[in-house]
Parts: C-alpha cells; sequence; structure tokens
C-alpha cells in the first residue's frame, strides 16, 4: 500500500492495532457506512491519490459542507466503539479511505 500510511503510530495508541479496512464508493455524493468492528479508537485517512474531498462524520450520514473534510492524505483519529459509526462520503466516485482501528 506504499505510502497511503505514513501517519504517527500514536494515532491509535489504544490496545491492539487491526488490519486496515479500505472503505471506497462506486457513485459520488453517497453516504458509505464503514465496516463492521468493534473498537476503541479509529483513524481514518483520506488516500494520497484522492482528487476531491472525503467527508467523514461519526454516528450520522455524512453530508458534503456539513462534518469534517479530509484532502488527500489528511487524516481524523477519535474513539468510537464500533467501525460501522463512521460515515464516509466521497466527492468523486472510487476514490479510497483507510480506517486503522484498534481495541
Amino acid at each position: 500500500m506504499g505510502t497511503e500510511f505514513n501517519y504517527p503510530s500514536s494515532a491509535v495508541d489504544i490496545g491492539v492495532t487491526k488490519p486496515v479496512e479500505v472503505v471506497t464508493n462506486a457513485s459520488a455524493n453517497t453516504n458509505t457506512v464503514g465496516p463492521d468492528n468493534a473498537c476503541k479508537r479509529v483513524l481514518v485517512k483520506a488516500f494520497n491519490n484522492n482528487t476531491d474531498l472525503v467527508w467523514v462524520d461519526f454516528t450520522q450520514a455524512a453530508v458534503a459542507n456539513a462534518c469534517y473534510p479530509l484532502d488527500a492524505g489528511q487524516s481524523i483519529s477519535c474513539p468510537v466503539a464500533n467501525t460501522n459509526l463512521i460515515n464516509i462520503l466521497f466527492a468523486v466516485a472510487n476514490e479510497k479511505a483507510a480506517i486503522v482501528y484498534s481495541n
């Protein structure tokens, strides 16, 4: 996966870090819910080669201009109980975000 995962290891420093889940959507501007994995903390990172914003929200559908925007290569880390509480909206179809989680 190369340089897509160049983030500080302290970003998900609680418990044991699990394998990366990659989220993508074939349609632009459609909410995508993360996979079902119990966790304590997540790091959501937009892939470096994305061409537009990835919108991220927690516990509710991601809506452009109404939640946290990630540009290519940017990430957000926060505590959540399950990766299925992560909602991602891609401005462009077939772009990707990685979810790294720990429990």
